[in-house]
């Protein structure tokens, strides 16, 4: 079993910090997939694989958050043509 260094991204309160820690997080568990993939010489497995999707949908919604609350989020329509 692996063990992460920024696994501890869900406890942190400031939703800044914590979009930050699970960017790493997520360089993380991707790194430990490749090097899966580079020793194994085959694809890897589906647990590994889901976890890394579910963390970047958090990313996705978490992202979302961190705009809104800064000011910064986008008018999307302003960008259709």
């Amino acid at each position: 079993m692996a063990l992460w260094t920024y696994a501890d991204w869900v406890t942190q309160t400031d939703k800044s910090t914590r979009l930050t820690r699970l960017r790493l997080h997520i360089e993380e568990v991707s790194q430990r997939i490749m090097s899966l993939r580079s020793r194994s010489g085959r694809g890897v497995d589906a647990p590994d694989q889901s976890y890394l999707d579910s963390l970047r949908d958090e990313e996705r919604r978490l992202a979302v958050e961190v705009e809104e609350k800064s000011g910064f989020a986008r008018n999307l329509a302003r960008f259709q043509r």
